[in-house]
C-alpha cells in the first residue's frame, strides 16, 4: 500500500479527500491528516509519506512553504497541490519544489481520482526502478493474497501488476498469474484487457521494455545483464524485441539516451 497524507486547513475539504476516493482499492492508505503546514511536517517525519494532497493556501506554515521543508527533509513524495490560486509565481515555485500535479478548487473529484491513480502508478513504477537500478535481479515474493473474492477487480489488477512488475525476470504466464491472486485465467483476461487496454502478453513485455531502457540509460550493467535482468536469457532475442518496440538497438539507445552522470 502507498502512504498517503492529506493537507488541508479546511475541515469538510479534509473529510471529503478521506471519504469521497476509493483509496484502498487505489492500493493505498490514508496514513495522516493535518490542518497545517506544521503539523503535516511532524506526520511527515514520522510516516514518510509516498503521496501528498495539500493545499496552497493555509495559516502558519503555508503548502509551498511545507513542500520546501518537506525536500530539505529528504523526502522525495510525490505532491498534488490543491489551489484556488493560479498565479504564475506559485506555479513557479511549485516546479522548483517538484510538483508536477495540482487540482484547482472546487475540487472536481472524479478529475481528481484519475490524478492520484496516474501518480500511483507513476509512484510503483519509481519504486520499481529504484530497486532495479540498486540490482539486477531485486525481486521479492508476494506473500499469499487474501481471499480474491472481498477484491474488487481494480484490487485485483493492482495485485497482478504489482506481481508481474517483480517477476519481470522470470518467464510469466496468465495462468500464474492468475492462480497467484485467486481468480480464474478467463475471469483474469477480461480484467486485465478492461485495465490495460492490451493483451497480458503486450503489457508484460512494455514492462520489460521501460525497465530496460531505464537501465540502459542510468546505469553502467552490460547488455547482456540487463537482457537478464527483465527475463530475456538470451541477448540477440531481447535485442530484436527492443529494437522492435524503440526502433533502435539497446547500444544505440544507451549511447542516445545516457545521463550525464553515467557517462
Amino acid at each position: 500500500m502507498l502512504k498517503v497524507l492529506l493537507v488541508d486547513d479546511e475541515a469538510p475539504i479534509l473529510g471529503n479527500l478521506r471519504r469521497v476516493l476509493p483509496w484502498q482499492e487505489m492500493g493505498m492508505e490514508i496514513t495522516g491528516m493535518a490542518r497545517s503546514g506544521m503539523e503535516a511536517l511532524r506526520i511527515a517525519e514520522e510516516q514518510a509519506p509516498d503521496l501528498v494532497l495539500c493545499d496552497i493556501r493555509m495559516p502558519v506554515m503555508d503548502g509551498l512553504t511545507f513542500i520546501g521543508k518537506l525536500r530539505e527533509m529528504g523526502l522525495d513524495s510525490e505532491v498534488l497541490l490543491l489551489s484556488g490560486y493560479q498565479e504564475f509565481d506559485y506555479a513557479r515555485e511549485a516546479i522548483r519544489l517538484g510538483v508536477k500535479e495540482y487540482i484547482c478548487k472546487p475540487i472536481h473529484y472524479e478529475e481528481l481520482g484519475n490524478k492520484v491513480r496516474e501518480m500511483g502508478t507513476r509512484i510503483r513504477s519509481k519504486q520499481y526502478k529504484d530497486k532495479l537500478y540498486n540490482s539486477i535481479p531485486l525481486f521479492q515474493e508476494q506473500p499469499p493474497a487474501e481471499d480474491s473474492a472481498k477484491k474488487t477487480p481494480e484490487q485485483l489488477m493492482n495485485l497482478a501488476a504489482q506481481y508481474i512488475s517483480e517477476r519481470l525476470n522470470y518467464d510469466l504466464g496468465i495462468e500464474e498469474v492468475a492462480n497467484k491472486i485467486g481468480i480464474s485465467s478467463s475471469y483474469f483476461c477480461l480484467l486485465f484487457k478492461n485495465r490495460f487496454a492490451m493483451t497480458f502478453v503486450e503489457y508484460v513485455t512494455q514492462q520489460r521494455m521501460e525497465a530496460a531502457k531505464f537501465m540502459l540509460a542510468s546505469s553502467d550493467k552490460s547488455i547482456t545483464a540487463i537482457s537478464a535482468g527483465v527475463g530475456y536469457q538470451e541477448r540477440r532475442y531481447f535485442t530484436k524485441v527492443f529494437q522492435k518496440q524503440t526502433g533502435m538497438t539497446p547500444k544505440e539507445y544507451r549511447d542516445q539516451h545516457r545521463m550525464p552522470e553515467t557517462r
